[in-house]
């Protein structure tokens, strides 16, 4: 601004001081002025400072350039209001009249009113006589007369920047087109503003949408409150059933199961997922049964390497043990394919519960078996599992391995001797029964 005058005050001595060139003088200092003041918004919209900075720089520049008394920027709201968010008064001027943030009901035929209707420029030469709430307020901080231009966002009227003038009668004519630039720009600050919010936003929910993940994963959340937000937030119902799908992130490939939720979401699933170091992990709200068989099946096709699901909970505070059981459900499966879903039986959860507790004590059950060639002891096993599959029903187990009913018998009683167990003893069954599972699931 200095340098501006200091170039005028050198024009003007190269002027002689006739009428005529003192008048462009005069003109080129406003001008000067004006596009001065215009370039410093401009730089304030360009920095992506906030948009009330601007608007408190916008209503004190134009005040200085028109020049006048008062200036004022408002927003028009969708309930029939108009707030004052920004303005630039002298000094002695009531402002405590009408605040920045207070809103007031458009009505009468007052400047606020015509530039809503037409949307475009418009003036009040005098508010003595004008009625309605806003010239009460207009009258209360001493303003005679005033012009005032559109606020234009996106096509429609966003709001009013206005001067005014507390000397009686009309202000300048060319008032209206010395403030449309400076309505432009808070158009140019307001599209910015809300631009870099949704960025914000959109940040925000790129960063906060894990931390809720996990904190359900990790069991952080406790009270009911807090559930429902963050349920919410993650637009997952609160009410199961849910389950926890584990799936095992491999060498070479950045994610298990590709494009998961947007491809549950086609069958009307609704989930949550989370991709870590070693494992993509999501929370799956079930409606049905049959959802869960979808769900299995989608999962199958889509997933590149080993994938677990937990057994249904009905508590997402129960994410974090759905989670375990997932994960360990794939421990001593070696097809890379399998997606090993866990029955959440009793005897299942027995043996994951505690993985490396229960590996200990079923190994010390079935040491025995140690000795014998892997597919003569497999065999065994595999006998074992048929048979309690079957209710101990020795014939319906013979017709399920294809073999005699007494190789049935033969086998069992091989188990017994080598383990020192019998079948007939209820307790003795049901310990051979968790050792069986564990090996199975975990070795």
């Amino acid at each position: 601004m200095d340098e501006l005058l200091t170039n005028g005050e050198l024009a003007a001595g190269q002027l002689d001081l006739s009428p005529d060139n003192a008048g462009l003088y005069a003109e080129y200092r406003r001008l000067a002025a004006e596009q001065g003041a215009l370039r410093r918004l401009a730089t304030l919209v360009a920095r992506g400072v906030e948009p009330s900075e601007v608007f408190d720089a916008v209503v004190n520049e134009m005040r200085r350039c028109v020049p006048a008394p008062t200036a004022g920027l408002w927003r028009y709201e969708s309930s029939g209001e108009i707030t004052k968010v920004a303005a630039a008064d002298h000094p002695a001027a009531p402002l405590a009249k009408w605040p920045v943030g207070f809103g007031t009901t458009i009505d009468g035929s007052t400047l606020a009113a015509m530039v809503q209707r037409t949307g475009r420029p418009a003036r009040v030469d005098s508010y003595e006589n004008t009625a309605g709430r806003v010239a009460e307020f207009v009258r209360a901080v001493g303003v005679r007369a005033a012009v005032g231009v559109p606020v234009i966002v996106d096509g429609r009227v966003w709001g009013l920047a206005a001067v005014g003038s507390a000397e009686p009668g009309p202000m300048p004519a060319d008032t209206e087109a010395r403030i449309s630039a400076f309505a432009e720009l808070v158009g140019i600050a307001v599209v910015a503003g809300y631009r870099d919010e949704q960025r914000r936003q959109m940040f925000d929910d790129a960063s906060r949408r894990p931390l809720l993940i996990d904190s359900l994963l990790e069991g952080r959340v406790v009270d009911d409150c807090s559930l429902s937000e963050i349920a919410g937030y993650l637009r997952l119902p609160t009410d199961g059933p849910f389950v926890v799908i584990a799936a095992e992130v491999t060498p070479g490939d950045s994610e298990p199961l590709p494009l998961i939720e947007p491809k549950l979401r086609s069958l009307d699933v609704y989930s949550a997922w989370r991709l870590l170091p070693d494992w993509q992990v999501g929370i799956v709200h079930l409606a049905s049964e049959q959802q869960l068989d979808r769900v299995v099946a989608l999962v199958s096709r889509t997933a590149v390497g080993r994938v677990g699901v937990s057994a249904q909970f009905n508590d997402l505070r129960e994410a974090p043990q759905a989670l375990h059981f997932a994960k360990v459900t794939l421990r001593g499966r070696p097809d890379a394919s399998t997606v090993a879903v866990f029955d959440g039986t009793i005897l299942a959860t027995a043996a994951l519960a505690a993985p490396e507790v229960m590996v200990k004590s079923a190994g010390i059950t079935l040491a025995c078996f140690n000795d014998l060639p892997d597919e003569e002891r497999e065999i065994l096993f595999e006998t074992f599992r048929v048979w309690q599959e079957t209710e101990a029903s020795v014939g319906a187990a013979a017709e399920r391995l294809c073999c005699h009913p007494n190789t049935v018998r033969y086998r069992l009683r091989r188990i017994e001797k080598r383990t020192g167990l019998t079948l007939s003893r209820p307790r003795d069954v049901a310990e051979l029964c968790l050792a069986f599972e564990i090996h199975r699931r975990l070795i």
